[in-house]
């Protein structure tokens, strides 16, 4: 394999940054409770024992490396906040078709008329917090805040569409990101509300968690520790400037007979894996999130899928 020697893959199977992962853990953690602690104040429906925060990718199975993105759902259990998502998604449309119609049968505008001077303006109030309108989005812009308020000043929190970004070279290190999705937790499902189809995608870790387990039962730390250099690989490809999608790597590997993680030398361990997956149909591999599902089935394995297939590709069947 041209450029993948067997000084680069032992490099990345022995390099350990656990301790600096576990800082950025508790880190981490120590932000939502404060976070979430000083909203509870004023959201009597938000609290901390009312809260989990869920590693994602990387910190899911431990298959860390130093350009490992720290991404966490933090799931809410709240039937109001529920209740509001889908009572907004009914009112925005409600909204839409009342400024469609105002459009449609549009008068020309008449003069506004001049305030008196003793007309009672006290009706116009500050925004205030109401709990019938408090939903994701709310939650996620008062956690916004709230991490402001409880990092360092160098540090900054970026409110994309759907989660939270911090960086903060000071604070968690130069290279070090954190991705924050606020969502619904119920049972052990985390729940996201997704408006244009006017319902909840579901998430489930418990059958990943206890395959991941399995494997490494059966073939120990290295099923883990070969995700790690299949992480770096895809990460330091030229073509491709972010992690792979956990739950795919994982199944891939997974879905390897075990027999090919025998042997104490990583390097010739590799190559046997990727020569079997380069002469395998993998697409009849079982998703480990959900083994009913193949592995271009499962919804959770699907992103950034095509780049993944076209880098296991580029690793050419080779000899050791």
């Amino acid at each position: 394999m041209r450029g993948i020697s067997r000084q680069l893959i032992e490099s990345i199977a022995v390099a350990d940054n656990s301790e600096f992962a576990q800082e950025i853990e508790q880190k981490v953690n120590t932000l939502v409770s404060l976070a979430v602690e000083d909203m509870s104040h004023s959201i009597p429906f938000v609290s901390v024992e009312n809260c989990i925060l869920q590693p994602v990718t990387e910190n899911f199975s431990g298959a860390l490396t130093p350009e490992s993105e720290y991404v966490y759902f933090l799931g809410f259990m709240s039937p109001q906040i529920e209740l509001n998502c889908t009572q907004y998604n009914d009112s925005w449309k409600k909204f839409k078709e009342r400024l469609a119609f105002a459009w449609n049968n549009s008068k020309k505008p008449k003069k506004r008329k001049k305030r008196k001077k003793n007309e009672d303006v006290s009706s116009v109030k500050e925004y205030e917090y109401e709990t019938e309108k408090y939903n994701l989005d709310s939650l996620k812009d008062d956690l916004q805040k709230a991490f402001v308020k409880n990092l360092i000043t160098t540090s900054i929190v970026y409110n994309n569409e759907n989660n939270l970004r911090i960086i903060g070279r000071d604070e968690f290190g130069p290279k070090t990101q954190i991705y924050i999705y606020p969502c619904l937790l119920e049972g052990d499902d985390y729940k996201f509300f997704i408006s244009r189809k006017k319902g909840f995608f579901k998430v489930n870790f418990l059958k990943r968690a206890e395959l991941i387990n399995e494997k490494i039962e059966r073939v120990g730390y290295d099923y883990i520790t070969m995700i790690k250099i299949f992480n770096s690989l895809f990460r330091s490809t030229s073509k491709y400037s972010v992690m792979p999608n956990q739950i795919f790597i994982e199944s891939l590997l997974y879905n390897v007979p075990d027999e090919l993680f025998e042997g104490n030398d990583i390097y010739d361990n590799f190559i046997k894996i990727v020569n079997y997956l380069n002469l395998t149909d993998i697409s009849e591999f079982k998703s480990i999130a959900n083994p009913e599902l193949k592995i271009n089935e499962d919804k959770l394995t699907k992103s950034n899928q095509v780049a993944l297939l076209k880098f296991i590709n580029s690793l050419d069947t080779i000899n050791s």
